[in-house]
């Protein structure tokens, strides 16, 4: 078949032939003299599949590659693609939600990934109820940081974990920058090293003294459209600092 034969058999343009020509994707069988390509029948499967895998956003370096191996490598590949799509369908979703809540108007929410996991070294409290009642704990686990030699990242992170009577328990964080074995705080119960999993999280900075932080924040996260999940987080710059980055991790679906 001529080019033209074997665009009407495919219902591939011309052009499109002529690129996967280019691309080492699908050459013809053979040339004329005068340079004509000539394509099989046999050819016709194989210039579907390609093209396809085009309009399913698969790059031609990958094409090319799923085109040269065996059976079960190319299993692989497909499912690794169906694992990027799942994940480009989450964004997508995620997006949606996010522009069909967001009011410029007002106060803004944020969006933060974790895109990979994130360890935490924790030192856990119990304080009295009060405003900004980790205050003076985060202020002795800086030091606790430093004079334990461990490499942290800025920010100081805090989760309240219950309460009960006057009093409430929580926990300091601080996000480490180097391993360390959960060995090293064997004698001190209070203290332990954990790995958070990539999250997405929901924020937005308030003023320790605003009382009505949880509920208001809550009832925003849920007009976007987004499902909450796990402990939320509050991350301060400074024990001293007077507002807050409030971090509500989303559960996200495709």
């Amino acid at each position: 078949m001529t080019i033209n034969k074997f665009s009407e058999r495919t219902g591939l343009s011309p052009s499109t032939l002529r690129f996967y020509d280019q691309k080492k994707l699908l050459e013809p069988l053979k040339r004329l003299e005068n340079g004509y390509r000539i394509y099989s029948e046999n050819q016709v499967e194989k210039a579907l599949i390609i093209h396809s895998l085009r309009l399913a956003d698969i790059k031609i370096e990958e094409i090319y590659q799923f085109l040269q191996v065996d059976e079960g490598e190319k299993q692989q590949l497909i499912s690794a693609w169906r694992q990027e799509v799942e994940a480009k369908l989450s964004s997508l979703n995620i997006a949606k939600q996010y522009l069909n809540g967001l009011n410029y108007k007002e106060q803004h929410m944020h969006l933060v990934k974790w895109a990979s996991p994130t360890t935490f070294v924790w030192f856990r409290h119990v304080v009295p109820r009060m405003i900004n009642p980790f205050q003076s704990v985060m202020k002795a686990d800086v030091e606790s940081v430093k004079k334990l030699g461990i490499d942290v990242r800025p920010g100081i992170f805090i989760r309240t974990l219950g309460s009960k009577g006057a009093s409430m328990v929580g926990e300091v964080g601080f996000i480490l920058n180097e391993e360390i074995s959960s060995d090293s705080f064997k004698s001190d119960s209070n203290i332990y090293i954990e790995q958070l999993e990539p999250t997405l999280y929901a924020t937005m900075n308030f003023n320790v003294y605003d009382q009505f932080i949880c509920f208001n924040f809550i009832k925003l996260v849920h007009r976007f459209g987004f499902n909450t999940k796990g402990i939320k987080l509050e991350k301060f710059e400074s024990p001293n600092a007077q507002t807050f980055s409030y971090m509500i991790p989303l559960l996200i679906q495709s």
